[in-house]
C-alpha cells in the first residue's frame, strides 16, 4: 500500500515538472508561436477616378472641376472686335463692364448663388472668391486705361515724384524718416515715386488693352449667366463647373494677362490710407 503511494506521489511530481517546465521562458521559445486571429479586411486596390458624379455623390467637399472646353471659350477672343485708340475709349469700354458687374452683385453676385442652393453651400466661397477676383480684374483694367502711356497720379502721387526728382531716394527717405513717420511706410512711398517716375517712358498701346477687356467680357457674361441661373439637383453639377471654370480664368487672367498684372503692382504699391500720408515734408 505504501509503495502504491509512493509511486503516486512520483508521477505527481513528475506531471508537476513538465506543466513547470512548458510554462518557463525557454519552453515557450520552443514553440512555434501562434498569431492571433486577424479579420482579412477588404482594401481596394485600383486607383480610385474622381468623377462628377463621385464627387458629388460622396457628400465630401473635394475641389470641384474644371471645364477645359469652356477655358478655351472664355480665353478666345476676336481682334477685330477691339477698336479702341485713346484713354477715352479704353476707359468707355472699361466702365460699361463695370456697370454689368456691378448689377450682379447689386443682386447678391456669384457667393448668392450657391447660397440659395442647399447643397451648394459648402461651396460659397467659390462664389465669394469669383466676386472679389472679378472686382481686381475689372478695376485693373481701368487703371491700365489710364496709365497706358505712365501710372495715373492724383496730388499726393505727384508730390512724392517731384519730390524724388528734388531730394533722390535716400534723402527722401532720410527726411520722412526724421519727420517721425514709419521706414516701412516711407519705403512704399519711395518705391511708389520711383514706379511712377518710371512708367512715364511706357507706351501700351490701347489695342492691346482692347484684347485683355474682350477677354474679360467673356467672363463677365458667364457671371452674368450664372448669377440669374436656376440651378437643381440636375444642373447642380453642370452648375459646379461652370462657377469653378470662371473663378480659374480669372485668376490665371491676373497673372497671365501682362496688362493686368501690371496694374495690380501698382495697385499694391498704393498707400492703404486715402489721406496717405503721415508727416509730409
Amino acid at each position: 500500500m505504501s509503495k502504491i503511494k509512493g509511486l503516486q506521489i512520483i508521477l505527481c511530481l513528475s506531471v508537476a515538472g513538465v506543466l513547470v517546465m512548458s510554462c518557463s521562458p525557454e519552453a515557450a521559445q520552443d514553440e512555434p508561436m501562434q498569431m492571433p486571429f486577424k479579420e482579412n479586411t477588404w482594401v481596394r486596390k485600383e486607383e480610385i477616378k474622381k468623377t462628377k458624379s463621385f464627387m458629388f455623390s460622396t457628400g465630401e467637399k473635394l475641389a470641384l472641376p474644371i471645364d477645359d472646353k469652356l477655358v478655351k471659350k472664355l480665353n478666345t477672343i476676336s481682334t477685330s472686335n477691339s477698336s479702341i485708340n485713346s484713354e477715352e475709349e479704353c476707359l468707355l469700354q472699361a466702365n460699361a463692364i463695370d456697370k454689368r458687374r456691378m448689377v450682379v452683385q447689386k443682386r447678391g453676385g456669384a457667393w448668392h448663388v450657391f447660397e440659395r442652393v442647399a447643397e451648394a453651400k459648402i461651396y460659397s466661397d467659390y462664389g465669394m472668391q469669383i466676386d472679389s477676383q472679378l472686382n481686381r480684374l475689372v478695376f485693373s483694367l481701368k487703371h491700365i486705361c489710364r496709365g497706358a502711356k505712365g501710372m495715373p497720379l492724383d496730388a499726393w502721387g505727384t508730390n512724392k515724384v517731384e519730390e524724388l526728382k528734388k531730394y533722390g531716394k535716400e534723402k527722401m527717405r532720410k527726411v520722412y524718416i526724421d519727420l517721425g513717420n514709419p521706414p516701412a511706410d516711407v519705403d512704399i512711398w519711395v518705391a511708389y515715386a520711383e514706379r511712377a517716375l518710371e512708367s512715364r517712358k511706357r507706351n501700351i498701346p490701347y489695342s492691346e488693352i482692347g484684347e485683355s477687356i474682350l477677354r474679360t467680357e467673356n467672363l463677365v457674361n458667364l457671371y452674368e449667366e450664372l448669377s440669374l441661373r436656376e440651378v437643381d439637383e440636375a444642373s447642380l453639377n453642370t452648375f459646379y463647373s461652370d462657377a469653378s471654370t470662371l473663378l480659374d480664368v480669372i485668376k490665371n487672367s491676373l497673372k497671365s494677362d501682362p496688362r493686368v498684372a501690371l496694374a495690380i503692382q501698382e495697385d499694391n504699391l498704393l498707400p492703404i490710407d486715402d489721406n496717405g500720408l503721415g508727416n509730409e515734408m
